[in-house]
């Protein structure tokens, strides 16, 4: 007998059959920055739960379950997986680093290198919860010039203010695009 990851009843699944119904399909988008974005699942319900037991959890039987859904997305001439990192006080205190363990999942399933290209900030206040007019663009630093074939992958796409960051800092020649598990309605 296993707990279901997202209504922790007991069952014989991962995420039991009444979860899975809850689960919505994601969307595919375009940035303004020119990335384009696909999402595995809406930002609701099970798929919610999910991504919060993997943010505020370390939960990597979730990464693994999200990564399954998410791996069909990741474009069949991708090169390398490059995780948005996590500010390293939210990680020390959440002891997680939810893109991190996406992309080792993701990884694992597509056989494609994940490449640390990214380095967080020290500190900055989360974004989680704040209307789109109260939210600030995270910056990054880039720790090498990375060749191209780039897929960020993150865990809930919000506004793609951090994915756009992230492209920026890369430069939008290196990045191919981005794969979330999740888009909230924000989007």
């Amino acid at each position: 007998m296993v707990w279901c990851l997202a209504c922790l009843r007991p069952g014989e699944l991962a995420v039991c059959r009444d979860c899975v119904r809850t689960m919505g399909p994601g969307l595919r988008r375009r940035l303004p920055c020119g990335i384009g974005v696909s999402s595995a699942l809406d930002h609701r319900a099970a798929a919610r739960r999910l991504v919060l037991r993997l943010k505020y959890r370390g939960c990597r039987e979730s990464a693994e379950v999200l990564a399954a859904v998410m791996s069909p997305l990741l474009p069949a001439d991708a090169r390398a997986l490059a995780p948005i990192p996590r500010i390293y006080s939210r990680r020390l205190k959440y002891r997680s680093d939810p893109g991190l363990l996406l992309a080792g999942a993701l990884s694992r399933r597509s056989g494609l290198p994940v490449c640390r290209v990214l380095g967080p900030r020290l500190m900055g206040g989360a974004n989680a919860g704040l209307d789109r007019s109260d939210r600030t663009a995270p910056r990054f630093r880039r720790r090498w010039t990375p060749r191209g074939g780039l897929v960020l992958v993150d865990d809930v796409l919000t506004t793609g203010t951090t994915l756009s960051a992230a492209a920026a800092t890369l430069g939008l020649s290196a990045v191919m695009g981005a794969v979330t598990a999740t888009a909230s309605s924000m989007v």
